[in-house]
């Protein structure tokens, strides 16, 4: 994932949240709003399900909201779409197997991609190496890229981490 990327699903969040909040929010008035946030999301790399979760549990909620006379509108719907994204991303329907998982891709000969995402100390150059330790003893053939612009150092650790597990 690329910085650019993460840009342009600010940029669909954020015609999303304006067209939603400046339309009576009808299921009607909505909807083809809706699908269009949905296309930008899956033109955005987000995968189909994912987004579908996302717009149809956002719908859902849209339908139950009551906007009063005086209150922001704006606010209210990005509340709403920051609640939704939070709980798609933090409650996962199901836990991932990752080295089965791994397993199945090389079966189908196809790549694997993790990204790691989180906040400064929490540990991801760490356990990206371990990662790739252990799909390395299971005869894969881990690649690691970093795109870390931020902390200095991170490209440099991951780097040594690769050299030293002979990666990638």
């Amino acid at each position: 994932m690329s910085f650019n990327m993460f840009e342009k699903l600010k940029k669909a969040l954020n015609s999303f949240v304006d067209k939603v909040s400046t339309t009576n929010l009808s299921e009607e008035d909505v909807k083809p709003i809706l699908e269009e946030f949905k296309l930008m999301l899956i033109e955005n790399d987000v995968a189909f399900e994912v987004a579908e979760k996302i717009t149809n549990e956002t719908a859902k909620r849209i339908s139950e909201i009551k906007v009063k006379r005086f209150e922001d509108k704006r606010k209210i719907v990005e509340d709403l779409v920051r609640n939704v994204l939070i709980e798609v991303l933090m409650h996962g329907e199901e836990k991932v197997e990752l080295l089965k998982l791994a397993e199945k891709k090389r079966k189908e000969k196809k790549p694997l991609v993790i990204v790691f995402v989180g906040i400064n100390g929490s540990g991801k150059t760490t356990t990206i190496a371990k990662i790739a330790y252990r799909l390395k003893k299971m005869g894969l053939e881990p690649v690691i890229a970093a795109s870390d612009t931020f902390r200095a150092g991170a490209i440099e650790q991951l780097k040594e981490h690769s050299e030293r597990l002979g990666v990638k």
